[in-house]
């Protein structure tokens, strides 16, 4: 076995059994961020695609319809438009029908941050209860006149820095992820309050359906 696989090892077996539901909580707070950042990027990608096609219909002249050419595309944005312009169309305010729309889209896009945020907290604190085991521990051994004492002393010790260390570390990608992923939620929030705009003003759109 070589050095740093023998120093990964030792550190990991001085921290405890605790280190491993840290690792777990590691795993999905990276696997909840991702997968919350991929659907982000992806309403990113497609808000910015649809505003990109608006301007260039716009500067050629072009009349075709958004409500049409919103049926040839996929995606959750084209999606949320063409139900928002159909719930325009049979009647409903636009600003009703949007605000549903948009709304429901945010909420799914948020869903993973209320998991990424209790798994965010939770890491500190399974570092905290390793900090409180590791000095029960350390109190034992000195409490008892053993020939091992020493080591028990050192053990302890060890159990309880590093399991605090462990969980400030694993916590601090889910602080920043969080952070991060609020403000792609507000990106996305903008960029679909502009496509909606657009949607209603675009001819062909709900404007026009409505004066018809």
């Amino acid at each position: 076995m070589n050095l740093p696989l023998e120093r990964v090892v030792g550190y990991w077996s001085a921290g405890g059994w605790l280190l491993f539901p840290i690792g777990l909580v590691s795993l999905g707070i990276w696997g909840y961020f991702l997968r919350s950042r991929a659907r982000m990027m992806v309403v990113l990608r497609e808000g910015a695609a649809l505003l990109d096609q608006w301007h260039q219909a716009g500067k050629t002249g072009s009349q075709v319809g958004m409500a049409d050419w919103l049926k040839s595309r996929s995606g959750a944005v084209p999606m949320l438009l063409r139900l928002g312009l159909a719930d325009v169309q049979h009647g409903a305010s636009a600003a009703e029908a949007f605000a549903q729309r948009e709304q429901t889209c945010l909420a799914l896009l948020r869903r993973d941050f209320v998991v990424l945020s209790a798994l965010t907290a939770i890491a500190p604190l399974l570092g905290l209860l390793g900090t409180v085991i590791g000095m029960v521990e350390t109190f034992d051994a000195v409490s008892l006149l053993a020939s091992r004492q020493g080591e028990r002393v050192a053990a302890g010790i060890s159990q309880a820095l590093i399991t605090t260390q462990f969980g400030l570390v694993v916590a601090l990608p889910g602080v920043f992820g969080l952070a991060r992923l609020q403000r792609m939620a507000q990106n996305a929030q903008a960029i679909l309050a502009e496509c909606r705009a657009l949607a209603l003003a675009f001819p062909g759109g709900a404007a026009e359906g409505v004066a018809r």
